[in-house]
């Protein structure tokens, strides 16, 4: 046995210097570097290890290989320039084979159902599209502003309510009027359970996918154990509102959404393979928005809460531009030139998925000299990108107005290349109202104790797909009887 994994080791390191791979930690034999994966804030580390190693980083996990974007120019170069070659997607054993979610659009294979997933997503979240839904994105917003009034100590659940309820309006027509509702407490069993399962490029099964066949009381197969949980919590999410929307159709009660709408351009016609991919269209954008939105929303309150200073330069300019008897509206945000930077600076200083969704490489490829095997999955690293700047660790809006080289948080924050985003549009109008609304027209200040000492919060977030700030205390009021009322009008 020691002979056979020596002989396997010779290999691969003759193997090795014949090709010459990027610069990245040492290997040890057969398991590669799986020993030096973290899976706490590996985005952290992989920042760190760019020092020793350089802007791109290469490792081994098994047999596989993973290559580690940590600057925007080698992203842009790879993911964008050479986007034909990097736009597939990991094959994750765990998430696609055990969870079932081989359906959903950010986990489809590049080809052609890719692009007919892409072209459904399209029609509703393309930048003029995103335009008609401005009107659902508005009314939720008043009813946020609404209820953080009414009970301010539940800002979060407010935020996610917003977030879940703008996104099931559009993708099934539905209402949300409640955290409690049906279709939330879906979509955040879904969220926690998934993240609880682990991130896919950390994940030991994606790299050695014979574990799959272990069988479940099997020492190492806890992972089987938990995915069946893991799928039927995703299972009810993608499956119950669609459900609901097919049997509003055969009611005729349907509400005009993106669901229905794709049922009805199949008409009679319909395959069962088409109702899966509409179903995983409308479960993958109904789940990332939600979890993207909140996540954004959550760290702008906190980061008001500890910078109180960009909080007040914000209402100092916004008081300059709008009008005492109105809220703001999009046709004002060129008018607001700071709350865009404020707005920036929150998404550099936490970027909500802080190293994007994984792509694969479609064949062999070359990048500055080093070779880059068919088959890679490739990081971006975007929290180190929007951390190469002057004293990244402070927090300062101020920097965009200024004449320097700082990376724009929207060039990377939505991904790259064919797989970036496509309800982008969609997604930053919805932040910017609830933020221009909340700098209009409340106070966010620390919370105070019994003894009335102001608390500060810890900067702390979880870990997994997406960098959602910890629980923390606020006080959000009001800022005059004059805004109360324009909330309630």
């Amino acid at each position: 046995m020691v002979v056979s994994i020596l002989f396997i080791y010779v290999v691969y390191r003759l193997f090795s210097y014949r090709r010459q791979f990027p610069p990245g930690p040492n290997p040890l034999p057969v398991i590669g570097n799986v020993h030096q994966i973290p899976t706490l804030r590996p985005e952290e580390t992989y920042q760190s290890w760019q020092k020793k190693y350089g802007d791109i980083i290469y490792v081994r996990i098994f047999g596989s290989s993973m290559l580690i974007l940590n600057t925007f120019q080698a992203a842009q170069e790879l993911l964008e320039e050479r986007g034909a070659l990097y736009s597939d997607r990991p094959r994750f054993v765990l998430f696609n084979e055990l969870m079932g979610w081989h359906n959903a659009s950010t986990h489809v294979q590049y080809g052609p159902r890719f692009r007919q997933h892409r072209r459904f997503i399209h029609q509703t979240f393309n930048e003029q599209a995103a335009r008609s839904l401005r009107p659902i994105q508005e009314k939720e917003t008043s009813t946020l502003m609404t209820g953080l009034r009414e009970s301010p100590e539940q800002y979060s659940q407010h935020i996610r309510r917003f977030a879940a309820a703008t996104i099931i309006k559009v993708t099934y027509g539905k209402d949300v009027t409640s955290v409690d509702d049906p279709f939330v407490l879906l979509a955040e069993r879904a969220g926690s359970l998934t993240v609880q399962s682990g991130t896919p490029a950390a994940t030991l099964v994606d790299f050695f996918p014979i574990l799959k066949y272990l069988p479940e009381w099997a020492p190492m197969a806890g992972f089987k154990r938990n995915a069946r949980v893991v799928k039927q919590a995703v299972d009810d999410m993608m499956n119950v509102p669609f459900e609901r929307v097919k049997e509003q159709m055969k009611a005729g009660t349907a509400p005009n959404c993106l669901t229905s709408r794709l049922l009805e351009s199949f008409g009679e016609s319909i395959t069962f393979g088409d109702e899966e991919d509409i179903k995983g269209v409308a479960g993958s954008m109904y789940a990332a928005a939600e979890d993207t939105t909140t996540c954004v929303l959550l760290s702008f309150i906190l980061a008001m809460v500890l910078h109180p200073q960009s909080f007040e330069n914000a209402q100092e300019e916004m008081d300059r531009v709008i009008q005492d008897d109105k809220l703001p509206t999009l046709e004002d945000r060129r008018r607001l030139p700071y709350l865009e930077c404020v707005l920036k600076e929150v998404i550099r200083w936490n970027p909500p998925v802080p190293l994007g969704i994984p792509h694969r490489l479609m064949h062999d490829d070359m990048y500055d000299g080093y070779h880059i095997p068919k088959g890679a999955t490739i990081l971006a690293n975007i929290y180190a990108m929007l951390q190469d700047c002057s004293d990244p660790k402070t927090f300062r809006p101020e920097r965009y107005l200024e004449l320097d080289k700082t990376l724009d948080p929207q060039k990377v924050v939505f991904g790259f290349g064919r797989r970036r985003c496509p309800g982008r549009y969609f997604a930053d109008t919805g932040i910017w109202l609830v933020v221009a609304s909340l700098v209009a027209s409340t106070n966010i200040t620390k919370a105070r104790d019994e003894q009335g000492r102001e608390i500060i919060p810890n900067v702390e977030f979880d870990t997994g797909f997406v960098r959602h700030p910890k629980s923390f205390p606020c006080s959000i009021t009001p800022r005059s009887s004059e805004t109360r009322n324009l909330i309630d009008k």
